[in-house]
């Protein structure tokens, strides 16, 4: 931008100035959208109190908590016995919620043979605690010796959640 762009732009009447059609230049167009957008931030966009208030619905607040995402990663049994493992084992040590999918997964077992096979993978979103991680270990170990199966995938991650 030159200082004929500059001169130009200081020039006009404000109502031409302010007309997107009388600015010719791109860097004129963006230092305008630039002063523009500072007067709108310093004017009517602050709180009389000095705080803030967090967003809500409801008297919920829309602040995400940290919390974990743990994913058991099971080998599929028939729906019967899933059904009734997932209500004597699960479901009274996560009565809050937790969701359940279908898969189609691969492993290795110890004997180095690949298997291909249904899976079931359970999610659960929880604060994270000894007492969590201890009822999810619980969970595993039931699954293993109840089915004879060699493993359950276990895997955390972070999240953020709000309900």
């Amino acid at each position: 931008m030159n200082a004929a762009h500059v001169m130009s732009l200081h020039s006009l009447p404000l109502s031409r100035a302010l007309n997107p059609r009388s600015i010719r230049s791109p860097l004129a167009a963006g230092l305008l959208f630039t002063l523009l957008l500072a007067l709108l931030g310093s004017t009517g966009c602050s709180t009389t109190s000095g705080t803030s208030a967090k967003p809500t619905t409801g008297d919920r607040p829309l602040t995400p908590e940290r919390w974990v995402r743990t994913e058991l990663y099971f080998g599929a049994i028939e729906i019967g016995l899933w059904d009734d493992f997932l209500a004597k084992e699960v479901t009274p040590r996560f009565p809050s919620g937790l969701t359940v999918f279908e898969a189609r997964g691969q492993w290795r077992n110890k004997s180095g043979e690949i298997h291909r096979i249904p899976t079931r993978v359970l999610v659960i979103l929880h604060p994270g605690s000894p007492e969590t991680n201890r009822a999810l270990e619980e969970i595993r170990s039931h699954f293993r010796e109840q089915f004879r199966h060699e493993s359950v995938l276990r895997a955390d991650s972070p999240a953020s959640v709000a309900f």
